[in-house]
């Protein structure tokens, strides 16, 4: 059924097709649904951006009615590219900020990128993006201003461009700004980390509703800076029709127990105590090649490859680079059990990876190793979908993966999630709480 598009939002984000990895997912499923609620959305985002993947695929999620418009941005990513040896076609890892163990050169771009670029290295997008999106509005006249981060950047294109029109504004945080995890070890002086916190504290007082995709964030984070009220949890979901074409469950056809992780692995995500689980199993006769499998899909550090060779299983590991989103769902039709790694890190229970929720609608069980009382462990628990178990307790972690394995083998490994639960998180679900917030904000505009 064709809705008329009554409405517009101008939506702000660094990451669009062909921008691969889970930065593009939340805006890009929010812009396909928008319009069977009646909003046109427009694009502003940046020509020839950094992306940590391309995924051309994705092309084919955006919306007949969506309107986007691109801009030029000066960032520093070639002098960086030059300066620390990497080829010019390589991409900057997304967690480059989180790196341990760098070279000098390494050590001093990254000294230059947290505190002179201030939010971000992408502030060069600034003048282009706010030139852009006045002219935008004059024309189009939309009738509320959505930006998501990372990286902070957009908020403050959004701020002006609010300020300057008086359109109610949304500020969208997949991850904290002055908050996370990577400035837990990094050196910050302190006049580069009290001007980001001006801007952030200036980004949350001027926007109207504050988003956030996880709650922990808001109750750990934004409760000591803004009043709760402007706050509210949209977190990310699953798209239906990425698994509407997905053949039947393979699992029963299976002659491997197939641990499966989707996604990037980096030193914050090793599993190192699982790698030991594995090769533990296997000297006691539990796992063999004949009869286990754990796949990565998505881009590996080398720090990952040589732990698998160190505890002696590469025989049991499979690596597949990465692969365009409609084809690393369908292969996750053959895993046994997912495997969800969170990030090793102080704050690390507030995180809450988008691929949880394609993890759900995979209809597999889960495992994730991670703190125990964390957002994905909330989430695990509510929907019935599987346990979260601290990366330290080598253990449990043995033990568990024992379970699993000796239930799959004996044919009684079997998985009964909330599906009500798991409704909840359906892109367009997703959109229609963020069309609320859009309706409210209109409604007030209009008082």
């Amino acid at each position: 059924m064709t809705v008329a598009l009554k409405k517009k939002v101008l939506i702000i984000t660094y990451y669009w097709p062909p921008a691969g990895g889970p930065g593009v997912q939340r805006v890009l499923k929010f812009a396909k649904y928008l319009p069977q609620f009646g909003w046109q959305p427009i694009i502003l985002t940046v020509e020839d951006g950094e992306y940590p993947a391309v995924d051309e695929s994705l092309i084919n999620d955006i919306h007949p009615d969506c309107i986007i418009f691109k801009t030029k941005s000066l960032e520093p990513n070639s002098i960086y590219k030059k300066f620390t040896g990497l080829p010019l076609n390589t991409s900057i890892p997304v967690a480059v900020l989180s790196e341990k163990n760098l070279n000098w050169k390494k050590r001093f771009a990254h000294w230059i990128r947290l505190n002179l670029f201030i939010p971000d290295a992408k502030i060069g997008w600034i003048p282009f993006a706010v030139h852009r999106g006045k002219k935008i509005i004059k024309n189009l006249n939309p009738e509320v201003i959505f930006s998501s981060s990372p990286p902070p950047t957009v908020h403050l294109i959004a701020k002006k461009l609010s300020k300057w029109s008086h359109k109610k504004w949304i500020a969208d945080f997949r991850d904290p700004w002055t908050d996370i995890h990577y400035y837990e070890d990094s050196p910050r002086n302190y006049f580069s980390d009290r001007m980001d916190n001006k801007l952030e504290r200036s980004v949350l007082y001027f926007a109207n509703v504050v988003s956030c995709i996880s709650q922990m964030d808001i109750e750990m984070d934004f409760s000591r800076k803004i009043n709760l009220s402007k706050c509210i949890n949209i977190p990310n979901g699953f798209d239906e029709e990425d698994f509407s074409l997905l053949p039947a469950n393979i699992e029963p056809k299976q002659k491997k127990f197939n641990l499966l992780h989707l996604g990037t692995v980096n030193k914050e995500r090793i599993p190192l105590n699982l790698f030991k689980s594995i090769h533990n199993l296997y000297r006691k006769g539990v796992l063999s090649p004949e009869n286990f499998k754990l796949t990565f899909i998505g881009k590996t550090e080398p720090c990952i490859t040589d732990s698998v060779i160190q505890f002696n299983i590469l025989d049991m590991v499979e690596f597949i680079s990465y692969l365009p989103h409609h084809k690393a769902i369908q292969k996750s039709q053959s895993a046994t059990v997912m495997l969800l790694l969170i990030t090793q890190s102080d704050k690390n229970i507030r995180i809450l990876p988008g691929k949880t929720f394609e993890y759900l609608r995979l209809g597999k069980k889960i495992l994730g190793l991670g703190p125990e009382n964390g957002e994905v462990a909330r989430i695990l628990s509510n929907s019935k979908s599987g346990k979260i178990i601290n990366y330290h307790n080598s253990d449990k972690i043995e033990s568990e993966l024992k379970e699993l394995f000796l239930k799959w083998q004996n044919k009684t490994l079997f998985y009964s999630p909330d599906l009500k639960t798991v409704e909840l998180y359906t892109r367009k679900n997703l959109t229609k709480q963020l069309v609320r917030v859009f309706e409210e904000l209109e409604q007030y505009n209009a008082a």
